[in-house]
């Protein structure tokens, strides 16, 4: 128990940081870019975290696992999730571009910007998530909270070396500007990470032929991680699309408060995520089911008094820090805010699912969902703008829990039944 306490205080530690760096950082690009500048960020940023997942192809989920079951073949997934991290990118950078290309008008500004961003947020940010979750998996938390706290200081350094260097220069304003700042600044710290990383665990066997069955597993790994991407930050895209830059920015904006108060339990599903593969050994649903409500009603009653005193306190903040500049955006934080207590209840019932094998069906959920938030978005931000976008968050994520439900209801149904079957063989 000791040991858990440790864990978590480590990792909310890390987070902690994360989530006042990262607050800080988010703060600080509204507050030095107009609305309309902060909705291309938010437009281009949407991009990358759609195509994230796909940057590895699930071999950061996929190293826990074999850490966490399967340690000797750790040195040859390893290699492999190094290689297969640069060979994907190099894929989404052209897809990406594409994207952008019918998304934007400005096309070449949106394109630089783009590369700046997924330089930065796909492949840099990908190679350090992977050493985090390395640490985590082999029970150095205290190393793997170090390494998410200078995440979101490196993000915030930007910000504040680029806000220093307008100062000091007032022609050097603008996106790409605070991109390049921002680029340097990733490229250090991954290496760097990188190489305490080689140092302090068994180095990568990058001689190996990436394994096919490594790749089937990853890729359920990743179409999860990216239909949540998708249900997730879809509308920020379309958003752009059909309504203005501005209003984008403003939606935007409300959505990025929203996540940094998902931070602190984010800390705690990180830390129980390789636990759920030990108690669902042998596809045992029920063990990892029964782990993962007791982590759900830990932290219902938290999320509900986050959201509580958010509701009453987040606006007047807004509204000290940036005058009138965010104030369409307070509306929209306050009818986003049960999306935080729909997430906990999915994201844990999922990796209860996960746990206990099934990857494959939890992704197929997640891919049912995406599909569905994209079709609605299409319609209901076409025809109701922002308020549309909003009403199809709060559903896609009120589906997700109950597919989800069904899913674990039918597995402890067969599970039911192949247990009687057994006992009726015995006897």
């Amino acid at each position: 128990m000791n040991s858990m306490m440790k864990k978590v205080g480590w990792m909310l530690y890390g987070q902690g940081g994360r989530l006042i760096f990262q607050t800080i950082y988010f703060l600080g690009l509204a507050f030095v870019f107009t609305p309309y500048e902060y909705g291309i960020y938010v437009s281009i940023t949407a991009i990358t975290v759609i195509l994230s997942p796909f940057c590895g192809v699930g071999f950061n989920s996929l190293l826990v696992k074999i850490i966490s079951t399967d340690n000797k073949n750790f040195p040859r997934v390893y290699g492999n999730a190094l290689k297969i991290t640069v060979y994907s990118y190099v894929l989404l950078l052209i897809m990406g571009s594409v994207a952008v290309c019918f998304l934007f008008d400005n096309y070449f500004f949106a394109f630089k910007l783009f590369i700046l961003i997924s330089l930065a947020d796909l492949l840099f940010l990908k190679l350090t998530e992977m050493s985090s979750q390395i640490f985590i998996a082999k029970n150095l938390v205290k190393i793997s909270a170090h390494i998410l706290n200078f995440i979101s200081l490196i993000r915030f350094m930007s910000v504040l070396f680029y806000f220093i260097m307008v100062r000091i220069n007032p022609q050097y304003t603008g996106l790409l500007n605070w991109g390049k700042i921002y680029l340097i600044g990733s490229l250090i710290f991954t290496i760097y990470i990188l190489i305490y990383t080689l140092k302090k665990n068994e180095k990568p066997l990058l001689r190996e032929k990436i394994s096919l069955s490594y790749i089937k597993e990853g890729i359920y790994f990743s179409i999860g991680l990216s239909s949540q991407g998708i249900y997730n930050d879809i509308d920020k895209t379309l958003m752009g699309k059909y309504t203005n830059l501005e209003t984008t920015g403003q939606y935007g904006f409300a959505y990025k408060v929203l996540d940094v108060l998902f931070i602190p339990i984010k800390a705690i599903l990180a830390i129980t995520f390789p636990m759920f593969f030990k108690y669902g050994k042998e596809g045992n649903i029920r063990k990892t089911l029964r782990f993962g409500l007791k982590i759900m009603f830990l932290l219902l009653p938290l999320l509900i008094l986050i959201c509580v005193l958010s509701f009453y306190f987040v606006p007047p903040l807004i509204k000290l820090i940036f005058d009138n500049k965010y104030l369409e955006s307070i509306s929209m934080f306050k009818l986003l805010l049960p999306i935080v207590i729909l997430r906990n209840i999915h994201y844990i019932l999922a990796d209860a699912v996960t746990g206990a094998g099934y990857q494959k069906e939890r992704s197929i959920i997640q891919i049912i969902v995406a599909i569905l938030n994209f079709l609605l978005n299409i319609y209901f931000i076409s025809q109701f703008q922002v308020m549309g976008a909003i009403i199809v968050s709060i559903v896609s994520d009120l589906l997700m829990v109950v597919f989800v439900a069904i899913l674990i209801l039918n597995k402890l149904k067969d599970d039911k039944i192949n247990l009687k079957g057994s006992h009726n063989e015995n006897s």
